[in-house]
């Protein structure tokens, strides 16, 4: 995208500078502005005569406008002509005051609850089998599934694992009692190798 214009004298659409559109003496003093600080201002291009500007590189002051079009003169004497509608489209700020397009909001999906597992419970324990010391199954990888049904000894209480909720055992004594005890503690103390 060329953002200058070729050096044509006679162009038809833009008319010749008028003598207040025309610097005889530019002033090269200072550091150039950038031109995008001037292409949002409403009288652009006029508010940039005489003004020392840097346009993407090309550096100078510019010292003439026709119409919407302006002239710039380097130090050493190179002219550019430059067109101010297509410096300001490609060059001006975002005007923020304009609303952005909103995409619609998405509507929110159903979350369906997750039912808890279903429960399995031994009906009908049995208390016949041989009983195991807690910390038979508590080495296993698989504990606390591994003692399901199992006949277990933990310190203090005696009775069949009937179930198994999330990381606890509830172990039925022979009399009915039912006690609850949390898998990971009962494998942080009977888990170790002996």
């Amino acid at each position: 995208m060329a953002l200058s214009e070729p050096h044509d004298s006679d162009d038809q659409d833009n008319p010749a500078p008028r003598d207040e559109d025309v610097v005889i003496h530019p002033d090269f003093s200072g550091k150039p502005r950038l031109i995008s600080e001037l292409t949002g201002q409403p009288d652009f291009p006029r508010c940039a005569l005489g003004v020392f500007v840097d346009i993407r590189g090309f550096t100078g002051v510019v010292v003439e406008i026709f119409g919407q079009s302006f002239r710039v003169v380097s130090e050493d004497g190179v002219k550019q002509r430059f067109n101010g509608n297509r410096l300001r489209s490609l060059l001006s700020p975002r005007d923020r005051a304009k609303p952005k397009a909103i995409a619609p909001r998405a509507q929110p999906r159903k979350v369906e609850k997750e039912l808890p597992p279903a429960r399995v419970h031994v009906e009908e324990p049995d208390f016949e089998q041989p009983v195991q010391a807690i910390g038979v199954y508590a080495r296993q990888a698989d504990f606390p599934k591994c003692a399901y049904g199992c006949h277990v000894e933990i310190p203090g209480f005696t009775g069949v694992v009937v179930e198994i909720v999330k990381d606890s055992v509830r172990v039925q004594s022979k009399a009915g009692s039912i006690r609850r005890f949390n898998g990971a503690a009962l494998k942080r103390l009977y888990g170790m190798p002996e």
